[in-house]
C-alpha cells in the first residue's frame, strides 16, 4: 500500500509538466523517403494525483519508450551520494499498472535510488493512456534531463511521427524555437557511423550541426572522423570543411572567388537561424542562385510556412 507523504517544494513545475537501432533505423528510413504530413492529433493532459506517495521501488516498472539511452555510471553515483544525504527531493512520475507501477519520468532518480540502497522512494501517480504516457516521458526528459543530442533529436522525431505534429507544434510542447528542434532533426540525416560519434559523444551537438550541411557522406565521414582523432573543435572542424572544399572548387570552373567566400558564411547563417538546407552558388559575373532544399513534403510544408509568416 502505497503511503501518503506531504507534497515537496517545487512540484507544481514539474507536474505542468536511448538510442537502439531499429528506432534509428525507423526515423532515418522515414526521413529518407518522406512521411506525407497529417493532421495533428490532439493530446489530451492527464489527470494527476497531486500528493506524493512512498512506493516500494520493487513495485516500479520502468518505461520502454524512455529517450534517455545512456545512463552515466559516475553521475549516477554522484546523484546516489546526493540522495544517501539528502533522500529524493523530486517525486518520480508513474501511472498505476495491472502490477504495480510503471515509470513515466525519473529513471535516473529510480536508478540512483536503488543503488543508494532505498527501498521506497517518492511518487505521483498520474492516471494516463499509452500515448499520454509516451508524451510526458519524452517532454519531461527534453525540459530536464541531459539527454545527448541524438537521443533529443530522436524524442522530437517521435512526437511527430507518433502524434503527426509539425515542427512549429513539436517546438511549442517542448518550449524551444522551430530552427532549434529542425536542427537537432537533421542529426538523423547524418551517416550512420557519424551518429554513433554523437551517441559516445565523441562530438558536440555544434558539430553534428555543421557536418550536417555538408552534402558528400563519404565526406563527412571522413570530416568528423578526423575532428574526433585530432580532438578539433567546432571552429576548427568548420575551418577543416572549408579547406576541403577549397581543394574540391579548384577542380571545377572559375567562381567569383570574393563573394564565393562569402557564401559559405551565408548559407551556415541561414541555416542555423531557420534549420532549413541551403544550396547558393555563383559565376564568376557575379550572378548566381540560392536554393531551399526538402526531403519529404513534411519539410516542404515547413518551408511553406516559414516562407508566408516572414513576408
Amino acid at each position: 500500500m502505497a503511503k501518503k507523504m506531504a507534497l515537496g517544494k517545487g512540484m507544481a513545475s514539474l507536474l505542468d509538466n536511448g538510442v537502439n537501432n531499429s528506432v534509428l533505423n525507423k526515423a532515418k528510413a522515414a526521413m529518407d523517403m518522406g512521411d506525407v504530413a497529417k493532421p495533428a492529433q490532439t493530446i489530451s493532459k492527464p489527470t494527476i494525483e497531486t500528493n506524493p506517495s512512498m512506493v516500494d521501488v520493487s513495485q516500479i516498472i520502468t518505461n520502454p519508450n524512455q529517450p534517455r539511452k545512456i545512463f552515466k555510471e559516475e553521475q549516477l553515483q554522484e546523484l546516489s551520494n546526493s540522495i544517501k544525504e539528502n533522500g529524493v527531493i523530486q517525486p518520480l512520475i508513474v501511472v498505476k499498472v495491472e502490477k504495480g507501477f510503471e515509470l513515466v519520468a525519473g529513471e535516473r532518480r529510480l536508478r540512483a535510488s536503488k543503488l543508494a540502497g532505498l527501498t521506497s522512494v517518492p511518487v505521483v501517480v498520474k492516471r494516463a493512456t499509452d500515448r499520454e504516457k509516451m508524451v510526458m516521458s519524452i517532454i519531461e526528459n527534453v525540459q530536464r534531463s541531459d539527454l545527448n543530442c541524438v537521443e533529443e533529436a530522436l524524442a522530437y522525431f517521435q512526437l511527430m511521427e507518433d502524434f503527426k505534429l509539425t515542427q512549429e507544434e513539436v517546438a511549442k510542447k517542448v518550449g524551444k524555437e522551430r530552427s532549434t528542434v529542425a536542427n537537432f532533426l537533421r542529426i538523423l540525416k547524418l551517416p550512420r557511423d557519424v551518429v554513433e560519434l554523437l551517441q559516445k559523444e565523441l562530438l558536440s551537438f555544434g558539430h553534428a550541426k555543421i557536418l550536417a550541411a555538408v552534402k558528400d557522406r563519404e565526406h563527412c565521414m571522413r570530416v568528423a572522423n578526423e575532428a574526433v582523432a585530432k580532438k578539433l573543435s567546432i571552429r576548427e572542424t568548420e575551418k577543416l570543411i572549408k579547406a576541403k572544399k577549397k581543394v574540391a572548387k579548384e577542380e571545377v570552373e572559375p567562381t567569383n572567388s570574393f563573394f564565393e567566400d562569402k557564401l559559405d558564411t551565408y548559407k551556415q547563417k541561414l541555416e542555423q537561424r531557420t534549420g532549413f538546407h541551403f544550396a547558393m552558388k555563383s559565376n564568376k559575373k557575379g550572378g548566381g542562385q540560392v536554393s531551399l532544399n526538402f526531403s519529404n513534403e513534411a519539410e516542404f510544408n515547413d518551408i511553406y510556412e516559414f516562407l508566408l509568416s516572414n513576408r
